[in-house]
């Protein structure tokens, strides 16, 4: 599904941006309930904050690294650093290809391990890494324990995503521990 995107001109006549604390408040008075210096915007069902102005819903995050910048980011993406969908401060937002933002995702739920990029393989009784790469998936190995895979994992993402690479939340490694023991 591809989502329609607005140009976000003439927004900073009515929105103003908090890059420090990710926020936007209104300048203006919007529809009798809004007042100036009110925050803008709501979570979404995804997790994204919205906001909604003159009939048009905006995603926040676009309008953030608009009225930051002065540029409209177009056909762009724009990641979310630390993988939380509602944290738009400017730190945590990037200008990225639809590549770069898909390889920056969490771990998915539910799976057999607690770490990115492995999980338990049944037949030898071990744990195996597998990273994907532009929509395929490749083994990296089957390991004695979880952490060993996930080290491989990590590794790897380092290598083929940059500073893209996700590790997950619970992951011990950081990108600086893993660039340095290379």
């Amino acid at each position: 599904m591809t989502k329609i995107l607005r140009p976000l001109t003439g927004l900073e006549q009515v929105l103003s941006y908090e890059p420090g604390t990710g926020l936007l408040r209104w300048k203006v008075h919007i529809y009798r309930i809004k007042k100036p210096g009110d925050i803008a915007g709501g979570l979404n069902s995804a997790g994204y904050v919205e906001v909604r102005y003159a009939g048009v819903t905006y995603q926040a995050h676009r309008v953030c690294w608009y009225l930051y910048t002065g540029k409209d980011p177009g056909n762009a993406q724009i990641d979310h650093k630390d993988g939380n969908r509602a944290n738009n401060k400017i730190q945590n937002l990037r200008l990225c290809t639809p590549q770069q933002n898909a390889v920056n995702k969490l771990k998915r739920e539910g799976t057999t391990s607690k770490y990115k990029g492995v999980s338990f393989y049944r037949k030898n009784n071990k744990w195996q890494a597998q990273i994907r790469i532009l929509n395929r998936s490749y083994h990296l190995g089957h390991y004695k324990t979880e952490l060993e895979a996930h080290k491989a994992y990590c590794v790897a993402a380092i290598a083929e995503h940059d500073e893209f690479a996700n590790f997950g939340k619970n992951s011990p490694f950081t990108v600086q521990q893993l660039s340095r023991a290379t």
